[in-house]
This record gives structure tokens, sequence and C-alpha cells, in this order.
């Protein structure tokens, strides 16, 4: 399923931005002065009014429209239903019959040949291509309707395509063409003063420069957006962009900024009532509520968003709303109510696919039996033909003709029925292929939201350069998501930190990071222990008893390696404990090396726990200190394709270490990349660095 995004839904087809009562009630004053096409024209207006908010009154007032249309064959308004429904299935998630509403409105707008419509009708069927992750065909489509846009002179429409044109390219990860996209749609909104279109540009621009990492530009454009839809009283837009600035204060890990947008933006959803957009953001903010610490709070706003969700009937929501819940509640380690949460996800992921294959299964039978009838009739008009001959004298010429002509109709419906069965099968292939594709975006699409859940989870660097200054934290996940992560606390004047490695990289790997995450903080402030040793014999019986790891084969079979310490920002002096990852510290240019026991953190399958060495340095002024995964060290690379290997990674930490930590840092990172060159990256990467000042 796509990642349905709080932008511009007002791009698709007749639907309105703003949820304006006053236009509201002009519209249903005129259904009681109006008739004939113009009382059609009402519905169909008053359809795309509630297109977004009130898919229930939307779709009556659609259905009425389609069908006074259809009776006094009013092709125009007939158009304007199917694009208003079409619209309507695309807000709740139903792509397939989302698709076959716009695809009657294309082919009615080519029967009339009115090219504006058939301009809108090929940029709403893009977005629904687009929704179901084809983009070629989404790309299509758009090229189609800029090209019909631009030859009517309909610069409204133009800019509309060049828009959903920028996304495809931007989602592909071609951001300069994009970018250049997007600026196009920015001039002609401006050419032509459009106030509410440029605004909404600028809304994209913003989301762009967000997930390009160009927070700034990200800002100044949400900003100037926020202005321009202020001036002109354009509330839900306004909602739109507080929610977007909340949004992306959550991604620059600024939590108490982000707070107040959200409940901004929810104050007016609530005022224009306008549940579809509600829901979303209350999950958005139970998610602010997660990065602060604030768990409880956190699960009881996406609940609210699941109630909504629920009493509108979008699965998607409801789906999207048990996952978020199946993550508050792993961090909680309360697995039973996760895996409630997972199993409800599931559920309504099965329901969604089932609804959609039962759907397909009833138009195979619909086109079953009226072949079946159609040869039913044939072969009753035969019957009657030959009854009529047979009152005629050449019976035997009959006889001969009805053989060849029966011949004839068998040897055709057989053939008929080889390229029938052909042609079905090329379907189910066709769909198929969509539905894996569709299954490969969910999952990018939950692994990303989970990318997203885990960085929060992540010490802000703010905080960690508070807390350990003069450090630097070397962090290249493999995949989306990662096995390997950092870890900071501070007691008194102890600041404890980690460098832990979990089995695996990926979204197994990140699941432990989780469980390893949670112990290491219990360790310090439930069970108040500061020496690195004892805190992994903590870790070691928690990962145990958490994945019920036993000499009877049950449980998970996974563990972590870390190096833990714990400075004295006073007396300089370093504790150190690890299990297989070791701890280097140089001092007058020299590296040192202190290794790690040699035992994992869990997998105790005798049921004993653990006893770490502790060890203690007594750091001086000038020294650096490192603790690392094995991910570096084992990166391929070079001009033969071998390891990095731990003797080179010594001597690069050597050469660097009188140098500034930013130093460090960089030539680390310079070191990697040119190793790896055009290679693939084998594991996640971690290093972090400390040095005396």
């Amino acid at each position: 399923m796509k990642k349905i995004s709080l932008l511009l839904l007002c791009f698709f087809s007749f639907c309105v931005s703003a949820q304006d009562i006053n236009e509201l009630n002009h519209y249903k004053s005129l259904l009681k002065t109006t008739k004939d096409t113009a009382y059609i024209n009402v519905l169909n207006h008053l359809s795309s009014l509630y297109s977004d908010n009130d898919v229930d009154k939307a779709s009556e007032y659609a259905e009425k429209a389609l069908q006074l249309s259809q009776k006094i064959k009013f092709i125009e308004g007939e158009t304007s239903a199917y694009c208003n429904l079409g619209s309507i299935h695309y807000n709740k998630a139903e792509y397939d019959e989302a698709l076959e509403c716009q695809q009657k409105a294309k082919a009615l707008s080519i029967a009339t040949k009115n090219r504006q419509n058939e301009a809108i009708a090929l940029n709403n069927i893009g977005l629904i291509y687009d929704a179901k992750s084809i983009s070629d065909k989404a790309l299509a489509n758009y090229l189609q309707a800029n090209k019909i846009s631009a030859s009517i002179g309909d610069k409204k429409l133009e800019a509309r395509s060049l828009n959903n044109i920028a996304i495809i390219y931007k989602d592909n990860g071609n951001y300069k063409t994009a970018l250049e996209f997007y600026f196009k749609v920015l001039k002609i909104k401006r050419e032509i003063g459009d106030k509410q279109g440029e605004a909404n540009t600028l809304s994209n621009l913003g989301v762009f420069y967000k997930e390009i990492n160009q927070f700034d530009k990200s800002l100044e454009c949400y900003k100037e957006a926020l202005a321009i839809r202020t001036e002109i009283n354009d509330q839900s837009g306004i909602a739109l962009t507080f929610n977007n600035l909340g949004i992306l204060y959550d991604d620059l890990k600024e939590y108490s900024k982000a707070y107040p947008y959200y409940e901004k933006a929810i104050v007016i959803w609530r005022k224009i009532k306008d549940d579809y957009n509600l829901s979303l953001t209350l999950n958005a903010l139970g998610l602010n509520y997660f990065y602060k610490g604030d768990i409880n709070k956190a699960i009881e706003t996406v609940n609210k968003s699941l109630d909504i969700s629920k009493k509108r009937g979008i699965r998607q929501f409801m789906k999207n709303g048990y996952q978020t819940l199946t993550v508050f509640y792993i961090s909680q380690n309360n697995y039973k109510a996760a895996l409630e949460n997972y199993e409800l996800c599931i559920a309504q992921k099965d329901t969604m696919m089932s609804l959609d294959n039962a759907k397909q299964i009833n138009e195979l039978q619909v086109q079953f039996e009226t072949e079946k009838k159609q040869q039913e009739i044939k072969l009753l008009t035969k019957e009657s033909q030959i009854q009529n001959y047979e009152n005629g004298r050449n019976k035997m010429w009959l006889g001969f003709l009805l053989v060849l002509v029966l011949l004839i109709f068998t040897s055709t419906a057989l053939i008929y029925n080889r390229y029938k069965i052909k042609r079905n099968a090329n379907t189910v292939l066709e769909l198929q292929n969509e539905e894996i594709n569709q299954q490969k975006k969910e999952i990018t699409d939950s692994i990303n939201y989970a990318k997203r859940i885990q960085e929060s989870i992540l010490p802000p660097d703010d905080y960690w350069q508070k807390t350990l200054p003069n450090s630097f934290i070397l962090y290249k996940p493999k995949d989306i998501v990662s096995g390997d992560f950092y870890w900071i606390e501070k007691k008194e004047n102890k600041v404890l930190f980690a460098a832990v490695d979990c089995t695996g990289h990926g979204v197994p790997g990140a699941l432990m990071s989780v469980v390893g995450f949670n112990l290491l903080s219990a360790a310090v402030n439930e069970a108040h222990l500061t020496n690195p040793a004892e805190i992994l014999s903590y870790l070691d019986d928690g990962v145990t008893k958490t994945l019920r790891q036993s000499g009877d084969g049950g449980g998970v079979k996974d563990g972590m390696d870390l190096a833990l310490c714990s400075f004295d920002t006073k007396t300089l002096m370093l504790e150190y404990a690890g299990a297989f990852n070791s701890l280097y510290y140089c001092r007058n240019g020299v590296l040192n090396e202190i290794k790690a026991d040699k035992f994992p953190i869990g997998i105790n399958l005798d049921g004993i726990v653990d006893t770490y060495t502790p060890h203690t340095i007594q750091l001086e002024k000038g020294d650096s200190v490192y603790i690392f995964s094995d991910g570096y060290a084992d990166q391929f690379g070079g001009e033969k394709g071998k390891k990095f290997k731990y003797s080179q990674f010594k001597e690069l930490l050597e050469k660097n270490s009188s140098n500034s930590i930013d130093s460090q840092r960089d030539a680390l990172k310079l070191a990697f990349e040119e190793w790896k060159g055009s290679l693939e990256q084998v594991d996640d990467v971690l290093v972090i660095g400390l040095k005396i000042g």
C-alpha cells in the first residue's frame, strides 16, 4: 500500500482543499431552485466539496448525479459524477474501483471530444497507478495529460500534470529533474495568480527538501505556504501546513516544537469536521508522544486515530494504526499486546486482499455466465432456423449445411476458448505482478516507518554532544533500518555510552536493537548499575529471558556484541567491558587495545548468566578512545576487493588520533567510502570516538 500523504489531495480531480461551510450552504440552497442539468451540476459540486471529508454524503450526491445524468443522457454530468466517485474511492484506498470510475470518465470525455475532461481523467488515472506503485503507467498518463493541457492552453491543468510528473521523478530518486518540474509548476501558479496553487506547490517543495535532508529550505517553503494560506483563509491548507511542520520538527528531533503544530492542526480538522485528516494527524501526534517518551499518551492518541478510522471504515488507516501500536507495545516489552495488535494489522491487510480477490472472482463469474447465455441464445437461434428449414424441400442440403455450421461454430468456440484462457492467464499474471509490486511497496513503506521510529529511539545529536562533548558517531546502516545502535546515559559525574551490534542487520537486527536499547536503559535507570561489567551481565540475563532462550531449543538464538564504557568526567577514569567488541585508545600517537570477552550477550542455553571482565583506564588529556562494531573492518573494497581488516583500521585510527575529533570522523568516513567504491556495503557500520580535551 502506498503511504498516504497529507499533501495535495486537492490535486485530485474536482476536490476542494477548504471546507467552506458558507459555500456548502449556498449550493445546498441551489438544489431547491435549480433543475435538469443545472441541478445535476450542483449535485456534482456538492459531491466534490464533501469528497475528502464525508465520503457518505459525497457518494450520495455523486450517485444521484450519475443516475439523473444517465436518465436524461447528460454526458458532462455523468463524466463529473464518475470523476467524483473515483475521487471518493481513491480517498478510501479502493484503487481498483477508483480506476474503473476514472476510465469511464476518460471514455466519456473522448466520446464527447472534451479535451479538458480527458486531461483531468488522465491525471486522476495517473494518481491511481502511482498509489498502486505502477510508476511507468502513472508517468505515461501524466505526460499525456500534460500534452493535452498545453495544447488547449489550460495552465491550471498543465501545472497539475507537471506537479504529478515531479512526484514520480522524486519517488524514483531523480531529484534534479523533480526539482526542475516543481519550479515549472511554481512559475505557472504565480503567472496566473493562483494563490492556493502556489501554496500547494510550496508545500510540495517543503516535503521534497525534507526528504533530501535540506531542512532549512523545507522550513522556508512551509512557512511561505502558511503565509499564503493564512492570507486567503484556506483552513484545510493551514492545517495541512501545521501537520507538515510538526512532521519536520519530529524528523529534526525537536519534539517540543513539533507538538504545538499538531495541536493547531487538530483544532482546525475538528472545526471543519475533517475526520479523514484528523485521523492522520492524531496518528502523527501519537508518534510525537512516543518520541518524547510518553508511551501511555502515545497509545491513547493512536487509539483515538483508530476509532475514527474504524468509524469511517478506512482499512488502510486501521492497518497503519495497529502497526504503530505494535511498535509501541514492543518498546514497553508488552509482547502480548504487541502480538494482538500485529494480528489485527495482518487481519486488516488480509481483509483488504480478500475483498479485492472476491471482486475479481465475481467479475470472472459474471463474465462466464454472460458468455454461457450468449452461447445458449446462439444455439436456440440455430434450432429455430432448423425448424423453419424442415418445412422446405431440401432437407438433405439443410442437414449438410447444419453440420457445416456446427463444425465452424465448434472450431471457432475452441479457438476463442483457448484465446480466452490465454487472455485470462495474462490478466491473472498482470494482477499478480501488480499485487507483488504493491506488497513490495507496502513492505518498503513499513520499513521506512520503522526507520523513523528507530531513529527516534537513538539519542539525538545535540543531546549526545551535550552529554559527551568532543566526541563523534560514524553511523552507516547497511539497509533502511539497522542492527547496530548507539546508546548513552548520564548518572551524576559518569557518562555511560555503548556501541552495540545485534545479530544480523535490517529488520531482524532492528528488532533486536529495540530489546537491547530498553535493557541497557533499564540497567541504569531501574537497576541503578553504573559498572559496565555488571551492566553486561544484566543485559545477558535480560536478553536470554526476553527471547526465551533455553537448552530445549526453544526461543530465538540471537544475541548482540557490544563495547560499553563508563566515563567519569571529573576524574577522567574510564571503565570498560565488552562482549566480542574491543576498545582502542591512542596516547601520544600509539594505539592500545583492550580485548573483549569472547562470549556474546544472550544465547545462554545453560541458563547461567555470563560474568564479564571489568577494565579500568586512567585517561589523560590528548587521549582518543574508540568503540565500534565489526562493519567497518569487514567491508570489502580496494583494488582487489578484499576486506578492510582490523590491522588497517588500527593504522587509520592511530594516524589521525592527534587530529580534532571532527577531522577524525571525516577521515574515517572518507577512507570507508574510497575503500568501498562501487561495491555493496556488507554490514552496518558504527564507530564512536572520544577525545579528551
